[in-house]
């Protein structure tokens, strides 16, 4: 009787390590609510390749748009929380939407298991590189004597380009007329057609640009320069000390993921994020990776959105 017991037990703990041991068995689906080709798309399939390779399966990146990023996120919240999809989760969705949309399909604190902050983009105000504002201190100037009359572009009515250049307007006491667009790629390009005079984007959608001298970066919405940019100058060196708006990237799973799938794909995301491929990677568009864990993604975007929350409802951003 008893070495049955043995055997019983036995089996049962060697079935619970078992079940631990073959996660994940099949590949995994990466949620990237941003269109592919661009560097939000770019940034998540260097984590996934990097992720795949140390959990032993592959990581899938989907790309699913809509509504700056709530579209894919939803997705990722109502999936079910084996662990088999994960969403690469914005700034738009997790901070801004919450005081924009008239209804949210997730809640960003409670609705979704936080994995760990993957990346941070600083935002650059950019001109054409015909235009005649060759510093900061010229478009103020000009926006001073000429309220209303400068026109910035963003990827839409309540995107991140939209939320910071309303910011940069309060910290530099301007007023810009805001022309939105339906993505950034046609922003840029009419920026670079001259059709707009200036624009916020994500350093990672713009560097290339302006690397090949299409576009002029005037400032950087950091508190310090970066490497692969070190010409343009960071907000407390134009004055803005209070213009710090960085995009802010995390990894999110459905809420009543395992804890052990948790920390694996915690371990893997940190690993991955070490790794040299994915430093340099990132490095060279302009972004800075960022492990971190659960709590300190749940505390960013807490943070973030009390920070967030009087600049959008002063502008009276909405979704509309």
């Amino acid at each position: 009787m008893r070495q049955r017991l043995w055997m019983t037990a036995g089996i049962f703990l060697l079935s619970c390590m078992s079940a631990w041991a073959v996660y994940p068995e099949r590949p995994i689906t990466l949620v990237v609510p941003f269109p592919a080709g661009g560097p939000a798309d770019a940034l998540g399939r260097a984590v996934a390749q990097a992720m795949g390779a140390r959990l032993g399966q592959s990581v899938v990146v989907e790309n699913r748009v809509g509504a700056g990023g709530l579209v894919g996120i939803a997705s990722v919240a109502s999936a079910s929380p084996e662990g088999y999809v994960l969403g690469m989760a914005g700034t738009g969705a997790m901070i801004y939407a919450p005081f924009i949309a008239k209804k949210m399909p997730f809640d960003p604190i409670t609705g979704v298991t936080h994995i760990t902050t993957l990346v941070r983009t600083p935002n650059v105000l950019v001109v054409n590189a015909n235009s005649p504002f060759k510093t900061l201190a010229d478009l103020v100037a000009k926006a001073k004597a000429e309220p209303h009359r400068i026109t910035y572009a963003s990827a839409g009515i309540a995107s991140s380009a939209h939320v910071v250049g309303e910011l940069l307007q309060v910290q530099a006491g301007i007023k810009l007329v805001h022309v939105p667009y339906k993505g950034g790629a046609p922003a840029i390009q009419d920026l670079m057609g001259g059709h707009v005079d200036v624009m916020v984007a994500e350093a990672s959608g713009v560097r290339g640009a302006i690397r090949a001298g299409t576009l002029r970066a005037l400032a950087l919405s950091d508190s310090a320069r970066l490497n692969v940019l070190k010409e343009v100058p960071a907000a407390p060196e134009v004055g803005l000390p209070g213009w710090i708006a960085d995009g802010a990237y995390g990894l999110v799973a459905p809420l009543g993921i395992a804890t052990d799938t948790l920390k694996r794909l915690t371990d893997a995301a940190n690993e991955a994020l070490a790794s040299p491929e994915v430093i340099a990677k990132f490095n060279d568009m302009a972004s800075l990776t960022q492990p971190g864990n659960s709590a300190q993604y749940r505390a960013l975007i807490k943070a973030e959105q009390e920070r967030w929350a009087p600049v959008i409802r002063a502008a009276g951003i909405t979704a509309d």
